[in-house]
């Protein structure tokens, strides 16, 4: 649509332009047309006819420009509404929070919680974090240097689940260590 109104457009102008050079054209053969319109003075005969010109071409123009934001506005106007209809008539998703629940997916196995032992003592879920910290020379990085409680506590989880004799031996050294918060600075 738009662009057929531009090709329209296009035409009309071109036409314009040639109505435009044809009386220079004709002007340039000989002296018969200053004779027949000796009365009007050619200058302001051409410049009216250039106004008149530049009118006709204004009009088209401000009429294409209409029709093609009429044409814009009326169809993202429908979009609009369809849009607003489509989630007028959804089915509504909001639900009261904390005093109602919504629906629960079967996957679904209950929230994280840290298990213990009868003793008190956490259970490992086997998150291997403790791994990765001894790989580090047991850096925590949240406090910037070694508690003794924080050893003491790996030592005891890791214990139970060391797999190789090397674990266990740096475990022992570990808690034998003395990790005072000056010495072990991260930088």
């Amino acid at each position: 649509m738009a662009a057929l109104l531009a090709r329209q457009a296009a035409q009309a102008l071109r036409a314009r332009q040639t109505a435009q050079l044809l009386p220079a054209a004709s002007a340039m053969q000989g002296h018969l047309r200053t004779y027949m319109n000796a009365g009007i003075p050619k200058r302001f005969k051409e410049d009216e006819e250039k106004e008149q010109l530049a009118k006709d071409v204004a009009k088209d123009w401000n009429a294409v420009f209409e029709r093609s934001i009429n044409t814009l506005f009326l169809t993202e106007m429908v979009r609009g509404l369809m849009l607003t209809l489509k989630y007028f008539f959804d089915r509504n998703v909001t639900i009261n929070y904390p005093f109602e629940k919504g629906p629960l997916s079967p996957r679904f196995r209950g929230e994280h919680a840290l298990r213990r032992y009868e003793s008190g003592e956490e259970r490992c879920i086997a998150c291997k974090l403790c791994e990765a910290l001894l790989r580090w020379q047991l850096l925590i990085h949240n406090s910037g240097y070694l508690r003794k409680k924080t050893i003491a506590h790996m030592v005891r989880t890791m214990s139970r689940y060391a797999q190789h004799r090397q674990l266990q031996l740096r475990l022992k050294n570990v808690k034998t260590a003395v990790a005072e918060p000056q010495d072990m600075i991260l930088t």
